[in-house]
């Protein structure tokens, strides 16, 4: 996984939709070029995180983000995605 940040240099609604722009341009052209790259969230307001992970185990991949007392949040969402007939895959994962 790789974090990367962007300066705002406009007003927030604006810099949002710029975000999101960018978000959807990079996920198609990786599309194009058959990459695995994949934006989970491009936001100034919101952090996502996407895994293939069991719920268990969370604790382990996100150790610093869970257990650090200097991060703080209002809201944590944990999605788990049970299937009965398909294998795991990373397309499937939700952000």
């Amino acid at each position: 996984m790789r974090q990367l940040f962007i300066g705002r240099v406009c007003e927030v609604e604006a810099f949002e939709r710029t975000l999101f722009m960018i978000r959807k341009r990079a996920g198609r052209m990786a599309a194009k070029e058959g990459s695995d790259f994949y934006v989970a969230s491009c936001s100034a307001k919101t952090v996502v995180y996407k895994g293939l992970a069991l719920p268990e185990r969370l604790g382990s991949f996100l150790p610093r983000d869970l257990h650090e007392e200097e991060v703080k949040s209002s809201i944590a969402l944990v999605h788990s995605r049970f299937s009965t007939n398909t294998f795991p895959t990373w397309e499937r994962a939700h952000p």
